[in-house]
């Protein structure tokens, strides 16, 4: 069943790697650019490699269907993106061995945070980034495009209970961090080297309680004095490259 309604990813370089990385979803191509030039050719041969039908239209009509994002005259819709199912999620975390990285999300209610959250997941090299069923955004268009083509090759999985399915990816050999509140060591101080489930909550409640006490490790950012928290993707994104850094062995 699809998890949402078909969207609409525009620009050269969004619409070529949708092209290439879920060419089963293309749909249309939406054309109101001049048809010269090599990376125009590319996507044009692209689109006719996987079958998908090119249609020219009018440059306003692509500028209400990109919502004011710049579209360079292209446009590819695609048939609504699918949950992946948890049992893939396990798959490639115990393929991924060490470096396993799973992001899982508590409390996440605003598309564009979910889909900041993918993107910075894909970025970081994570497997997958697991969400529960309720108290989360759906996977909606707004949150497609706010995941810049990340959830093209980014699996993203929908789960009843966040605190049952960690406790059996640790039973597959991964630690867990959370993000937490003040009064917990930085990551930097931690030893993140690790198969790890990174699990991260919104900026207002948080991580839930029970899954809190189910992590293995807890990190908090230092934050100045006045600040109480940092939006979920933001507090997200420092914690995930940290591990990328550990990982690398590079020094802060």
């Amino acid at each position: 069943m699809a998890a949402g309604e078909g969207s609409v990813v525009v620009g050269r370089h969004a619409v070529a790697q949708a092209l290439e990385a879920a060419p089963q979803r293309a749909q249309e191509l939406l054309l109101a650019a001049p048809s010269g030039g090599a990376a125009l050719a590319r996507i044009l041969e692209m689109a006719r490699a996987a079958g998908v039908k090119v249609r020219r239209v009018q440059r306003r009509d692509l500028d209400l269907l990109a919502g004011g994002a710049v579209h360079q005259g292209l446009g590819l819709r695609l048939a609504a993106a699918q949950y992946a199912p948890f049992e893939q999620v396990l798959l490639l975390a115990r393929a991924a061995g060490p470096k396993a990285l799973v992001l899982m999300a508590d409390h996440i209610q605003d598309p564009h945070n979910l889909g900041a959250l993918a993107r910075s997941a894909a970025a970081a090299g994570a497997v997958a980034l697991v969400v529960p069923k309720d108290r989360a955004c759906p996977l909606t268009p707004a949150v497609a495009k706010a995941a810049a083509g990340a959830l093209e090759t980014l699996p993203l999985c929908r789960v009843t209970n966040l605190t049952n399915t960690l406790e059996t990816l640790k039973e597959a050999g991964l630690w867990s961090l959370a993000a937490a509140t003040q009064g917990h060591p930085a990551p930097w101080d931690l030893d993140l080297n690790l198969p790890l489930v990174l699990v991260v909550g919104g900026e207002h409640q948080g991580v839930g309680q029970r899954l809190l006490k189910a992590c293995d490790l807890k990190a908090s950012l230092p934050l100045s004095e006045g600040v109480e928290s940092l939006n979920a993707s933001v507090a997200a994104g420092v914690m995930l490259f940290e591990i990328v850094r550990q990982r690398r062995g590079a020094t802060p």
